[in-house]
């Protein structure tokens, strides 16, 4: 199956069931999950316990400075996909449109963020308001210049791209399988939610950008796909049986494949305890092992948020980005309303989160032709403040009381 191609906006469009509720909550249950994780993400379980409480970190931490819950790039990186999409939306409401090369450029506008520069001089058209109409919020928020928990890989590599030939499916540019580019395809899902199978290939898309081992983008797109079925009423059980055919029509799925199958095993298996069945399903920094840690941890403890993000961090691995993909799980089937409000009030830059969200669903295809100004409206201007650069870390975490 190919997966370099351009998407089209349907012109049909569908009843609406609460679907605004579904994406604020799929962003904000994503963002506090990652920044539950944040705090340890590079511990052991050991260490876990060590640094919070006996049974690990089961409270929200907080920077001691702000009173705010941080988030990682993967909350940043997932910002910065929205983009990409809306920038698509608006650059071709009738025709096809390649979201894969929109949402390359708007990972340059965050590699900007990280490290001042971009890949090279054929991408400052970006900066550049003559040439480039579309006004990004993102680059105008000083929080997100800060490097949280920023992955290597997707620095690296975004900042080797010369005249946009970054990574698809069919030329992968390296066979890099971490936690890099799963943990920023939830908009896939999102936007796409109206086929599973097109999220999925999107998501996989979107992850190829900079990942070709098949573990990373087929992981991408699974989690993509999962997320399109509980945007549409599916539990998450459910929501992962009918992705996994969608998975086995990929070549070289065999790997996500098996971590998938344990997933499901552990959950119809009441007598493995529910530590053990997360060690078990994997917590190297691999991108299908923290599908499965936050695919099982959500699907667990699907009625209980809290329960959920306390399964999905605790334990030997990727602590940020499994608490993050777990808590977006919850957050696309339950909706805004069942993500912790006393957690969710503490996060850092709701309003911009939400705010990215509500963007998002005013320009997905089940609204009534959006006007291009429901988006720019929202944006402010493209440019950026020196004193951006040199945002300091706000601060030790103390716990939540």
């Amino acid at each position: 199956m190919s997966c370099n191609f351009r998407y089209s906006i349907p012109h049909t469009v569908c009843e609406m069931i609460d679907h605004a509720s579904r994406f604020i909550g799929a962003f904000t249950g994503f963002s506090v999950g990652d920044a539950f994780g944040y705090p340890c993400r590079e511990m052991t379980f050991e260490e876990i316990c060590g640094r919070f409480e006996k049974r690990g970190c089961l409270r929200l931490a907080v920077s001691a400075k702000t009173n705010t819950a941080l988030f990682t790039d993967a909350t940043q990186m997932t910002l910065f996909t929205t983009d990409g999409i809306l920038w698509a939306t608006l650059s071709q409401k009738e025709e096809g449109v390649n979201y894969t090369e929109y949402v390359f450029y708007a990972y340059q506008l965050w590699l900007y963020t990280q490290t001042k520069s971009i890949a090279g001089d054929e991408y400052s058209w970006l900066f550049d308001k003559n040439i480039n109409a579309y006004r990004s919020k993102l680059i105008k928020t000083k929080g997100l210049y800060q490097n949280r928990a920023i992955e290597k890989t997707n620095v690296e590599q975004l900042s080797k791209i010369r005249n946009s030939s970054y990574g698809k499916i069919i030329s992968p540019l390296n066979n890099f399988s971490d936690t890099g580019a799963v943990k920023r395809v939830l908009p896939a899902g999102l936007f796409f939610n109206y086929d599973a199978e097109l999220a999925f290939r999107a998501g996989a898309d979107f992850a190829a950008i900079t990942h070709g081992n098949p573990v990373s983008y087929l992981s991408a797109g699974f989690y993509s796909a999962v997320i399109a079925w509980l945007i549409n009423g599916l539990n998450i059980d459910s929501s992962i049986k009918k992705s996994v055919d969608i998975l086995k029509s990929y070549k070289n799925s065999d790997e996500v494949l098996k971590v998938i199958e344990k997933v499901l095993k552990f959950l119809s298996d009441d007598n493995i305890p529910p530590t053990t069945a997360v060690t078990r399903i994997g917590t190297d920094d691999d991108a299908a092992q923290a599908l499965g840690v936050a695919l099982f941890s959500a699907a667990l403890f699907e009625d209980s948020y809290e329960n959920a993000i306390r399964l999905a961090v605790n334990h030997d691995g990727r602590s940020d980005v499994c608490g993050a993909m777990c808590g977006g799980l919850l957050g696309a089937y339950h909706g805004a309303g069942f993500i912790p409000k006393k957690w969710v009030q503490k996060l850092s830059y709701l309003r911009l989160i939400e705010d990215i969200a509500i963007s998002l669903v005013e320009n997905s295809y089940f609204n009534e032709e959006p006007e291009p100004k429901s988006v720019s409206d929202n944006f402010g201007k493209n440019s950026v403040s020196e004193d951006d650069f040199f945002a300091k870390e706000e601060g030790e975490f103390d716990y939540d009381n």
